[in-house]
């Protein structure tokens, strides 16, 4: 929940933190991919079978008007790996661009000749940190801060 601040605090101190962390291994699912979408693969969050996962898509799951950015950290280096805040539409004729629509863009890996950044690799006991600022001038329920991510 995201709670409202006290009343004269300015807009700009008006921000709401939420941190999570989590090792690799535990936010994969070694099970069959035949028998579940979930699953990663059967031995895919044991290390003598895996080395690791190389990121390609991470995009933050988080709510308008009130997620401000959502960033995504190697917490045993410090290295960021994604950071996101939603773009405000600017009232043009395209879709997602209209005026007060938020778009969320993720974070994407690839090839240096698509134009990507090279995907890191992560080993499993590497420790992941979520950290999610929201705009708390108005207090509301059921705040949500989790990333959808393929690797």
């Amino acid at each position: 929940d995201i709670v409202q601040c006290p009343p004269g605090t300015p807009p700009s101190q008006c921000v709401q933190v939420i941190t999570s962390r989590r090792r690799v291994q535990d936010l994969l699912s070694g099970c069959s991919t035949t028998t579940s979408p979930w699953c990663t693969g059967i031995g895919s969050n044991d290390p003598a079978k895996t080395a690791g996962i190389k990121l390609m898509y991470a995009g933050p799951h988080c709510h308008a008007p009130t997620c401000l950015s959502m960033e995504l950290y190697n917490a045993d280096t410090g290295a960021l790996l994604c950071r996101v805040e939603p773009l405000a539409g600017r009232g043009g004729p395209d879709p997602y661009d209209e005026e007060r629509f938020l778009a969320i863009p993720p974070c994407l890996w690839g090839s240096s000749a698509e134009g990507l950044p090279e995907p890191e690799l992560l080993p499993l006991h590497t420790t992941i940190l979520s950290i999610k600022r929201s705009n708390s001038t108005w207090g509301h329920t059921g705040d949500m801060a989790s990333w959808q991510m393929r690797g």
